[in-house]
C-alpha cells in the first residue's frame, strides 16, 4: 500500500466553490507547478481528500492511462459517491475504455468533421444575426443576449430538439452546473432527499426534466428518424443491443450540458479578453491573422473546465508522489493551460499564438472533448462575424462569476461593441 508520509501538499483548498468565484487560483497553480506538481488537498467537509495534477505532462499521463486513473467513480464532482450512486448517475463521461469508446461511436457520425462543416452556415447566420441586434447598440447584458444563445440554437440543431425548448434547457443547464452558486437556487431541489438526489446525474432533480424532453424527442425519432443525433442515439447499438432507458436518458443529459456551457462561457471569457486587450483585437481585425489561431488562444484562456476527476485503480508513483488505490486524482485543465514548460509568456493573451498545445478539450487519452470541432466552429465564426461589424469590445461591467469548482463560467457581464 502507497504511503502518505511527507507528501505535498496544497495550500489552499481547491474543492472550495468559494474561492474559484473570486478568480482561478492562479497564484496557487504556478507555486504547485514548480514545487509540488502533484500535491495532496485535504478536505474538512466530511469528503476525502484528493490529489491535485498541476503540470502539462503529468495530466497528460493521466488522460492517456485509463487502467491506472479511472473515470468510472466520478468525473465532475470532489465529492465521495458509493457504486450504487455511480452506476446511476453514469454516462459517457464516467465511463473507460471499452465501454466509453463503444459508447462513443454510437454519435460520433453527428460530430465527424464532415457533419460539422454542414452547420458551418446555419451557426455564421445565427451568429450574424445575434450580432446585428446589438452592435451600436451601447451597453448590453453579453452572456444572456448573446453568449448563451449562440451555442444553445447550434446545439437544437445538432441533436434535433425544437428551438422553442432552448431556454428550457438553458435553464436545466445552469442548475446542473451551478448547484453550488445560491442565483441558481431551485425550489424543488429541497423536495428530494439528498439519498436520492445522490443518485441523479450531477445530483441535481433538474436532470428529470431533462430526461422528459428526451425522451418526448426520442419517441418521435423512432417514429421519424432525422439526421441528427438524437436518432442516432435511438438507432444505435452497444454489444449488439439498443441503449436502456437509463443510458439513453444520461447519454442526452450530457449532450445537453456539455454542448451548451463549456461554449458560451468560452465565448464570454473571449470577448472580455478582446476588451482588455484592445490591441490583440486590433491587430487580428487589421493583420490577416487566422481566426483558427485566434479561436485557439481565446479557448486555451478561457479554460472552461477546470479539472475533470479520475480514482486510481492500483499503487502508483506520479512525479513523486505515491498514490493510493482508490485515492481521488483531479487533473487541472486551469493550470496546465498556463505550464511555463509548454506555452511562452503563458499568462499573456496572444491572440496569434502559434505554440498552443491547449488542454480545454482534454489531451491524450479516450476522453478528448466529443464536441471540441463544434466549439471550435462556433468560436472562429464568432470571431469571423464580429470582425466584420465591432472596431472594439468594451467592458461596461465586470463579470459576475459562476460559484463552481469545476466549470469557470460567467453569468453575466455588460459590454458594449462599437461599429467599425
Amino acid at each position: 500500500m502507497a504511503k502518505h508520509a511527507a507528501r505535498p501538499t496544497t495550500q489552499l483548498d481547491l474543492s472550495d466553490a468559494g474561492l474559484w468565484h473570486q478568480a482561478v487560483p492562479a497564484e496557487e497553480f504556478t507555486r504547485l507547478r514548480k514545487e509540488a506538481p502533484v500535491a495532496w488537498n485535504e478536505r474538512h467537509d466530511g469528503h476525502k481528500g484528493f490529489w491535485a495534477v498541476t503540470r502539462y505532462d503529468d495530466i497528460v499521463t493521466v488522460s492517456r492511462d485509463t487502467e491506472t486513473f479511472s473515470s468510472r467513480n466520478g468525473v465532475i464532482s470532489l465529492d465521495d459517491f458509493d457504486d450504487a450512486q455511480n452506476d446511476a448517475r453514469r454516462t459517457l463521461l464516467e465511463m473507460d475504455p471499452p465501454q466509453h469508446t463503444k459508447m462513443r461511436s454510437i454519435t460520433w457520425a453527428g460530430f465527424s468533421p464532415r457533419a460539422i462543416a454542414q452547420l458551418e452556415t446555419s451557426v455564421r447566420a445565427r451568429a450574424a444575426g445575434l450580432l446585428d441586434a446589438v452592435v451600436g447598440a451601447g451597453p448590453f447584458e453579453a452572456v444572456s443576449q448573446l453568449t448563451k444563445q449562440l451555442p444553445i440554437y447550434t446545439l437544437c440543431g445538432l441533436l434535433g430538439v425544437p428551438e422553442e425548448r432552448r431556454e428550457d434547457m438553458i435553464r436545466w443547464s445552469d442548475l446542473l452546473i451551478g448547484s453550488d452558486d445560491p442565483d441558481f437556487v431551485d425550489p424543488s431541489f429541497a423536495h428530494y432527499p439528498e439519498a436520492q438526489r445522490r443518485l441523479l446525474p450531477f445530483g441535481h432533480p433538474a436532470s428529470l426534466d431533462a430526461f422528459e424532453l428526451g425522451r418526448e424527442v426520442a419517441a418521435d425519432r423512432r417514429k421519424n428518424p432525422r439526421e441528427d443525433v438524437i436518432t442516432a442515439l435511438v438507432q444505435g447499438t452497444v454489444d449488439g443491443r439498443p441503449l436502456t432507458d437509463d443510458e439513453f436518458c444520461n447519454y442526452f443529459l450530457m449532450l445537453v450540458v456539455a454542448g451548451n456551457e463549456t461554449t458560451r462561457h468560452t465565448l464570454s471569457h473571449g470577448l472580455k479578453a478582446l476588451a482588455d486587450h484592445p490591441d490583440e483585437w486590433a491587430r487580428f481585425r487589421t493583420g490577416g491573422l487566422d481566426a483558427k489561431t485566434a479561436a485557439s488562444e481565446i479557448i486555451r484562456w478561457a479554460s472552461p473546465v477546470h479539472f475533470v476527476r479520475r480514482i486510481a485503480t492500483r499503487d502508483t508513483e506520479l512525479n513523486g508522489a505515491q498514490i493510493a488505490q482508490g485515492d481521488k486524482v483531479a487533473i487541472y485543465f486551469a493550470s496546465g493551460n498556463r505550464d511555463e514548460t509548454q506555452f511562452d509568456d503563458p499568462h499573456r493573451f496572444i491572440i496569434d499564438r502559434e505554440k498552443n498545445p491547449h488542454m480545454a478539450f482534454g489531451k491524450g487519452g479516450p476522453h478528448f472533448c466529443l464536441g471540441n470541432a463544434v466549439a471550435q466552429l462556433q468560436i472562429r465564426v464568432m470571431l469571423e462575424e464580429l470582425a466584420k461589424r465591432v472596431r472594439s469590445v468594451e467592458l461596461v461591467r465586470a463579470p459576475d462569476r459562476l460559484r463552481s469548482n469545476h466549470i469557470n463560467g460567467v453569468k453575466s457581464m455588460q459590454i458594449a461593441l462599437h461599429p467599425a
